[in-house]
């Protein structure tokens, strides 16, 4: 069967909502308090286990694995030891900024695309984007461990006791976790992993109730024992095997797959904006290059300022478009970084933006001699957390996990959620259209890593001293979000709270602008419609974390969209 482009790009398009959308929440403040070790979360079950663990004498890393031990019980929807992650490093012996990318990755005998069979028939996306065709290569355990052997303080296994605990004898339902259970079109989402969130009724349990996850528990046990290859011990290659060979689209990957995932170690990709310098994932996380030439396109401004936000609007629908061109996986690909990033070529770039009117489809740059590469019309979609923490010693840690679309690929095993990394690769080339001719730089092969919209953030200051540490969750509009953010923050003297807690405008979506419903940014509408946007107001579930230094200490906040919170101490 031959599914037309634009058929291709609708299904991409609309892939979050069939992902389980939760109905909208009301927002939750938190408030800032000063701190010199902090740690903030999407769950506060998580950020009391980091907490903890920085209590005892644990760095940063530590306490950002056990958080994400934490998470992947009480966040399956979002991220998991099954899915992917950056993780940002600042260290003060170095003053430098390193990243460990664990993003999952297609297996060795991946095919050109993830809808289209060894023998090029093109399957059913929308089956395809839910089944174990769609998932990656884990890669958190693997990146974890390594950050572990660089910067960790105490023994591996003692990381995931919070976890452990937790999973064995209860932890909180989150409100989150059950406005998702309870939506329509969630009932299949986790399979039999649903029954661990069902009450004596069989209906999900109260918000703040309890649910152990026996099967977590005894994965957390042979993983802190064993570390990453715990994943493996007794049965458990065996079970995850079986996982993702059930259904009519079964994966492709092998146990050797499972178990030479390799994290790649390196610096983070950083670019000057004012007098800061500002760090984040390189390639193939797209989001942080998104964010980064939107801020070099943009000055300051106030989000409540029509004519601002058009530009920053234009601004991102252009970094979008050399996104869908320029950004894969270097190991694959050239990507000219470099390029992108040129104050030259991003003045060239803002220059395009016009005062009273909207660019009609913004086309990518010219910055290599490439002219057959394709821009990939797929949006990378995530169900993420983002984790940011500072430790007693001044190491600091941003990370951000994901299992791509909510509950990934609606495939478990060992009490966890596999992602669905695969869907954020290009669909096949449309070589057999007249004109078309020419090749995704974000198309699938074995071994490669997709684009993600994850953008974890240290920003340095003129001393090349972290002022600022942050994080984003809701798919492709993290670019955006997390560039407002900074710009409230740095530029306007925003607290990391009032910041997070502003109404969202965003160009995520290819056809439209989106103001949040029920928020300030609704005022906006007149002057973006007027600017000849097409302008949607909708729920945004972000899931954004910021810390922001004070003095010698921190404050923070979670996003009050979600269940976040910041723990520290004095």
């Amino acid at each position: 069967m031959r599914w037309p482009i634009s058929q291709l790009v609708m299904i991409a398009a609309t892939l979050a909502l069939a992902a389980c959308v939760a109905p909208p929440i009301a927002p939750r403040a938190t408030g800032p308090v000063v701190e010199r070790q902090i740690v903030v979360t999407a769950n506060h079950q998580a950020s009391d286990a980091a907490l903890a663990i920085l209590k005892q004498g644990g760095s940063a890393v530590d306490a950002a694995i056990a958080a994400e031990a934490v998470l992947g019980l009480v966040e399956p929807q979002a991220s998991g030891l099954l899915g992917g992650t950056d993780l940002l490093v600042w260290s003060p012996m170095t003053s430098a900024v390193e990243n460990f990318d664990g993003m999952a990755a297609a297996p060795a005998t991946a095919t050109q695309a993830v809808a289209q069979d060894a023998n090029g028939e093109l399957l059913d996306p929308r089956r395809v984007a839910f089944s174990p065709r769609a998932v990656g290569v884990p890669g958190v355990l693997p990146a974890l461990f390594a950050a572990h052997q660089k910067y960790g303080k105490l023994p591996w296994a003692k990381l995931f006791e919070p976890a452990f605990q937790l999973a064995a004898n209860g932890a909180e339902m989150p409100r989150q976790l059950r406005a998702l259970l309870v939506s329509q079109g969630a009932e299949d989402a986790l399979g039999p992993m649903r029954a661990l969130y069902l009450g004596a009724n069989g209906q999900v349990i109260a918000e703040g109730s309890r649910f152990r996850n026996p099967d977590y528990a005894a994965a957390l046990r042979h993983i802190a024992s064993q570390g990453p290859d715990g994943l493996f011990a007794g049965d458990g290659m065996v079970e995850l095997l079986s996982a993702l060979g059930r259904g009519a689209y079964p994966s492709r990957m092998s146990a050797d797959d499972l178990r030479s995932y390799q994290p790649r170690i390196g610096p983070a990709q950083c670019q000057a904006w004012r007098s800061y310098r500002v760090c984040t994932a390189p390639a193939p996380a797209a989001g942080g290059f998104v964010m980064l030439q939107i801020l070099g396109m943009v000055g300051s401004g106030a989000r409540s300022d029509g004519t601002y936000v058009h530009r920053f609007l234009e601004a991102s629908r252009l970094a979008e478009a050399d996104r869908r061109r320029y950004l894969a996986d270097p190991a694959f690909i050239d990507v000219p970084a470099q390029e992108l990033l040129d104050p030259g070529y991003l003045q060239q770039r803002a220059g395009l933006i016009m005062p009273q009117n909207s660019i009609d489809q913004p086309r990518a740059g010219n910055v290599v001699e490439d002219q057959a590469a394709l821009a990939d019309p797929h949006n990378p979609q995530a169900g993420t957390s983002a984790v940011a923490v500072v430790d007693a010693s001044g190491l600091i840690v941003s990370m951000t996990s994901t299992v791509n679309l909510h509950f990934g690929a609606h495939v478990s095993a060992q009490g966890m959620v596999f992602n669905n990394a695969l869907i954020n690769f290009a669909p096949p080339p449309p070589t057999t259209l007249p004109g078309l001719g020419g090749r995704y730089a974000n198309e699938m092969a074995p071994k490669k890593r997709p684009n993600s919209p994850i953008a974890p953030v240290i920003v340095l200051d003129a001393t090349n001293r972290p002022i600022l540490i942050g994080g984003g969750a809701g798919g492709p509009m993290i670019p955006d979000l997390m560039a407002m953010a900074l710009i409230d923050v740095l530029s306007q003297s925003a607290s990391p709270q009032q910041a997070l807690a502003a109404g969202h405008v965003h160009a995520a979506d290819p056809d439209h602008v989106v103001v949040e419903t029920g928020s300030d940014a609704e005022a906006l509408r007149p002057a973006l419609e007027a600017s000849g946007h097409h302008v949607e107001t909708e729920g945004v579930d972000s899931g954004n974390v910021v810390l922001l230094r004070q003095g010698d200490g921190w404050i923070g906040a979670a996003d009050p969209r979600r269940d976040g919170t910041v723990a520290g101490t004095p």
